[in-house]
């Protein structure tokens, strides 16, 4: 039977929250994922004028790690991210993390991304600086991923670099034919930047240590580190760099599975198929449903964590070179896209707003829905007029204004104000 990631998550959750311990990061995601457009997020009612037609809608969890509302982030940073970049051939670099670190990933997951793209950035800013390559500054857009194509623990940073940059006279100078920088220098460089980091990070504790291992077991891991091939890939360059602006907006919001991916599901058991990298053969993986959350979950970024990064002449504080850049390069016309991309392009057209079936009227939204338990808050069963200022947990939304009995010294004192704002 083909069902979605929300369905599999509603039969099985359940029984997945007896048998295992879900960090708070987890946990809202897969509250998010369950309730996403149902009533336990709540909703409003549209209703026309005339009193002809009336409809509830749930609203969408907006959780990163939820497919089903993830298209209108999607196409508004995709929309941002065409606008910012410069008519010119880019690279796609790809630095990937030893599974070796996979245990210290997962206890310090804030921590191991910002150094992960921190050491990118520092060894593709070097090595381009550098005159026997590029001697200039290019354009960086940074994206973290953390899964497989098989939902596997694989966490690795996509960098789309401007074929090209500004030199120290604020020249635009473009790189050597399919040429930005030498891949196993790159490799090389990112590598030692990494475990350096790690190793002082793990003397000043800024890093824990999983309770598996100790400092010195992860000393001689990173001492071994430094003799082994690090998987840092350099691709051909991509005309404009659309294609893959295009690639990294499907995974940039709503997790590693698109809600447009069909899942197989049998009793407990789930199926997903694949593409191989190795082989390029299409292949299916089959998961019990338990296995199949876990790894869904895993990969459930922490809150307030940024996953796409922009440095060099795509970073905001450089906005003037940027412009200086798009002014010394002739925009070429842009190549056509393939048809499996070009319908993820914004077309900047607003939406058309619902009307009613009958006289074809806008709806207006009349009644607000407040959800019935969500991240522990329990709120009022019965429907609440739009204007309510008060949220699920009784709280004010904003700045209230009192009546004029509160005003002249009634009830509510100054204690209940305070109470309320917090």
């Amino acid at each position: 039977m083909i069902s979605s990631l929300q369905e599999i998550f509603q039969a099985h959750l359940p029984q997945y929250l007896q048998n295992n311990r879900l960090h708070l990061r987890e946990l809202r995601a897969a509250n998010a994922i369950v309730n996403c457009r149902t009533p336990g997020m709540g909703g409003h009612v549209v209703s026309c004028p005339e009193g002809h037609f009336s409809r509830r809608c749930h609203h969408s969890c907006g959780h990163r790690s939820c497919p089903r509302c993830a298209d209108g982030p999607r196409q508004a940073w995709l929309g941002q991210q065409l606008q910012r970049l410069l008519p010119c051939d880019h690279y796609h670099a790809v630095f990937t993390l030893p599974h070796d670190f996979l245990a210290l990933w997962s206890h310090n997951r804030q921590r191991m991304t910002t150094l992960m793209f921190d050491c990118a950035r520092q060894s593709l800013l070097a090595l381009c600086a550098d005159e026997r390559h590029l001697g200039a500054t290019p354009g960086i857009l940074m994206s973290l991923h953390t899964w497989g194509r098989t939902l596997s623990q694989h966490p690795h940073v996509h960098c789309l670099v401007s074929g090209g940059g500004l030199d120290a006279a604020g020249q635009w100078k473009s790189c050597r034919s399919n040429y930005l920088v030498p891949v196993l220098a790159l490799a090389a460089l990112f590598r030692g930047k990494l475990l350096h980091h790690l190793q002082d990070d793990l003397l000043h504790k800024r890093l824990t240590c999983p309770p598996q291992q100790d400092l010195q077991h992860w000393q001689a891991c990173i001492r071994a580190q430094y003799r082994k091939h690090w998987n840092v890939q350099l691709s051909e360059p991509y005309a404009h760099g659309r294609g893959v602006a295009l690639y990294l907006a499907r995974y940039v919001k709503g997790g590693p599975l698109p809600d447009q991916r069909r899942l197989q599901h049998h009793g407990d058991n789930v199926s997903l198929s694949y593409t191989d990298h190795r082989d390029h053969q299409g292949k299916t993986l089959n998961l019990r449903a338990q296995e199949f959350i876990a790894r869904v979950l895993w990969h459930a970024p922490p809150a307030h964590q940024h996953t796409v990064r922009h440095c060099g002449l795509y970073a905001t504080s450089a906005r003037r070179q940027h412009q200086a850049a798009m002014q010394q390069l002739s925009p070429a016309p842009m190549p056509q896209l393939p048809p499996t991309l070009a319908c993820l392009v914004p077309t900047n057209r607003p939406p058309n707003p619902p009307t009613c079936p009958q006289c074809n009227q806008p709806l207006q939204r009349t009644v607000s829905l407040l959800p019935a338990h969500r991240f522990g808050e329990i709120s009022r069963d019965q429907d609440s007029s739009a204007s309510d200022p008060l949220g699920p947990t009784f709280r004010s939304s904003g700045i209230r204004r009192r009546t004029t009995s509160q005003r002249s010294g009634g009830s509510f004192s100054r204690r209940r104000i305070r109470s309320t704002k917090r």
